[in-house]
């Protein structure tokens, strides 16, 4: 309720700044409640991961992926590594769980989002992995956007 309360505030604020007409609370409030909060944001790239991976476009789904400075994916993955490992999938499936409190450390933003992941192989084999992946979004590059910094995800199935 409070940060509903501070978000009405500061779009009354921002529209007599701005010499726009007054919002009412109604509007400022449903425009509030329209914006994605951090941990949303954060959960989005996650939905984009697996969206990209049942279209077989596993650039984008690679493109999720926090990178080093040698192109590999911060867990050490190549590109063609990456690709290869999806080569027998048909599909998957995500649900996500209540994720984390985000939390700030050197200049970054990190959240932990608990996932289930059901798997269908090509051969019609189903699989079902569980854990978690950790978000990262940096506070000090200009992109702020979440990639993935990190999976626990095991094989439950």
């Amino acid at each position: 309720m409070p940060m509903r309360f501070l978000r009405t505030i500061t779009c009354l604020a921002w529209a007599a700044a701005t010499s726009v007409l007054p919002l009412t609370t109604f509007e400022s409030t449903a425009r509030a409640q329209a914006a994605p909060s951090a941990v949303e944001q954060a959960v989005l790239p996650l939905r984009h991961y697996y969206a990209a991976i049942n279209q077989k476009n596993y650039a984008a789904a690679f493109a999720v992926w926090e990178k080093r400075e040698d192109g590999k994916a911060v867990n050490g993955q190549s590109f063609a590594a990456f690709a290869g490992g999806f080569s027998d999938t048909a599909y998957v499936n995500l649900e996500i769980g209540e994720p984390g409190e985000i939390e700030g450390a050197a200049g970054s933003n990190f959240v932990e989002i608990p996932v289930v992941i059901s798997a269908m192989s090509t051969a019609g084999q189903q699989q079902k992995f569980a854990g978690s992946y950790t978000m990262r979004s940096s506070n000090m590059a200009e992109d702020r956007s979440w990639h993935i910094y990190s999976a626990k995800v095991k094989k439950i199935e």
